[in-house]
């Protein structure tokens, strides 16, 4: 699975459905298997310090969504749009950076990854996400391009 998380207004998101954002249009961030629904939620809980329970990766969907709207699905549910919640993008904005590596290294704990994470593999994703939250503006969102 390939995603690329994107910053832009509505409109231009919805133009990127089909073929994915334009990297020279709007800022971009390409990496590998971070869906937001499931890995981009437990994020979103490890930020805010939810509690795991007996020593899980914390995931509460009630009220750690990533997930705002999906807003377009190919025929064959091979790719899609999807718009990030903009707590989540927030939560991100707000992270700090002397909190990545503790992050970054509980969200390496989930059961989705394919494979175990060495210690500091996941903080550029989670910097990269963070640092892509913080450029969203007050009439943008941040959105991921889904594509299988």
């Amino acid at each position: 699975m390939i995603t690329e998380y994107f910053v832009a207004g509505p409109e231009l998101a919805v133009s990127y459905a089909e073929s994915g954002p334009n990297r020279e249009q709007v800022p971009t961030l390409f990496i590998k298997w971070v869906e937001p629904a499931v890995l981009g939620s437990m994020l979103w809980a490890i930020i805010e310090g939810v509690p795991s329970p007996s020593g899980a990766v914390p995931f509460d969907l009630e009220r750690f969504h990533a997930v705002e709207s999906v807003l377009w699905i190919s025929d064959d549910e091979e790719a899609g749009l999807v718009r990030v919640s903009d707590g989540f993008a927030r939560a991100l904005a707000a992270l700090p950076d002397e909190r990545v590596a503790t992050v970054a290294a509980v969200w390496a704990n989930a059961e989705e990854w394919i494979g175990p994470w060495q210690p500091g593999e996941l903080d550029p994703t989670v910097v990269g996400l963070r640092d892509l939250a913080r450029l969203v503006s007050d009439d943008q969102h941040m959105y991921v391009w889904v594509c299988m």
